[in-house]
């Protein structure tokens, strides 16, 4: 069996022709690539586009949200500090009520005591100190009053700014589930 040699067009065509079918089919496949990366260039721009959008309107929400969660946070904590300011000074104010009344207490005691070594009769002696018993729980009435005056204060107002705060909460959490609807 002899080996035929296969011919094919370029073995038959003068060299110069070649060279132009070679550059022929080279235009062809360029146009060809170039037609088709062309549409599939223009939709990967647009996808990429249509994410770097929607990367950054994700990241401006996220943001917003972030700055709205830190808002609500250092509002929290400054009502919280205002309570504790209030609370502090109510304690303080019961404090000084208290120290007050044992002070006056003990002037009142010591002043009774003098004027008990004093008495000439058992019965004056008796009226010193009943008048003594009733002065002591006078003052301690008015003692007992008074801090729960205090105490009253100091709950109301400690309670204003935590309240101002739940109320709004309260608002804003009313005015999303209103927008959401």
């Amino acid at each position: 069996m002899s080996k035929k040699s296969k011919k094919t067009i370029r073995s038959v065509m003068p060299t110069t022709h070649a060279a132009t079918l070679d550059k022929v089919k080279q235009n062809v496949a360029n146009k060809t690539v170039t037609t088709l990366r062309t549409p599939i260039n223009k939709r990967m721009e647009n996808k990429m586009q249509n994410a770097a959008e929607h990367i950054e309107k994700a990241n401006q929400q996220i943001s917003s949200h972030l700055q709205d969660a830190a808002s609500f946070s250092r509002n929290n904590v400054d009502a919280a500090v205002q309570a504790v300011t209030v609370v502090a000074e109510g304690i303080k104010d019961v404090h000084e009520t208290l120290f007050n009344s044992i002070q006056q207490s003990l002037q009142n005691a010591a002043s009774t005591g003098k004027a008990m070594m004093g008495v000439k009769s058992l019965r004056d002696l008796m009226e010193l100190q009943t008048e003594y018993v009733k002065s002591t729980f006078d003052t301690l009435m008015a003692d007992g009053t008074k801090i729960s005056e205090i105490a009253v204060r100091c709950s109301s107002q400690a309670a204003e700014p935590i309240s101002a705060r739940v109320s709004e909460v309260v608002e804003k959490v009313s005015n999303r589930t209103k927008n959401a609807a």
